[in-house]
């Protein structure tokens, strides 16, 4: 396992693979008139039934690396608010993969807003797969068929690209990047 230097109020994250999980570090918390050590606080997703829960770092951890996401200087609350403000949610239900995930819920306990780089990532990818797909099949449709073969292809690449291209920046036009760099302490 990989052992990086955590304080209370981190957002911390493990890569599954597929995706990485997140949760708050929030140390050792009171929480209705008992102490909890070493706690850490996420959004448990099981659909709709999941919700937010606080658990010990080992058991969030698992043995798995843990990293802590690097947050623009002055994007951020400060440790104690951020800590706060995870505890404040403890047992709210309503888990959504699309609007109310682990992601969503670790950047709102440290930053104020909801957003998920991951799902942000996927939009724009899979935007810029659907734009360039489209782009290339109009431009395949439109060319006529005197066209030589090698400029054929270039002119449908580049249509490709272009529509790839403007289907990213639409996906950034109404979807918010994290304010976090994923790099890894």
């Amino acid at each position: 396992m990989n052992i990086v230097n955590i304080v209370p109020g981190d957002h911390i994250f493990y890569d599954c693979y597929t995706h990485k999980h997140h949760g708050i570090y929030c140390g050792d918390i009171a929480y209705k008139n008992r102490i909890y050590q070493n706690v850490v606080i996420h959004f448990e997703g099981k659909f709709k039934r999941g919700q937010i829960r606080g658990l010990s770092f080992d058991k969030f951890a698992q043995g798995r690396d843990i990293y802590v996401a690097q947050y623009k200087k002055g994007s951020f609350f400060s440790d104690d608010l951020v800590t706060k403000r995870a505890i404040s949610k403890l047992g709210e239900p309503d888990y959504n993969l699309f609007g109310n995930n682990c992601e969503h819920f670790a950047h709102w306990c440290k930053a104020g807003r909801k957003r998920c780089g991951q799902l942000h990532n996927l939009m724009e990818n899979t935007g810029g797969i659907l734009g360039a797909a489209i782009a290339g099949g109009v431009a395949t449709a439109a060319l006529p068929l005197a066209v030589p073969g090698v400029a054929f292809y270039g002119i449908v690449l580049a249509a490709g690209y272009t529509g790839g291209e403007l289907a990213k920046n639409g996906v950034n036009l109404f979807s918010d990047k994290a304010e976090y760099d994923n790099g890894c302490i």
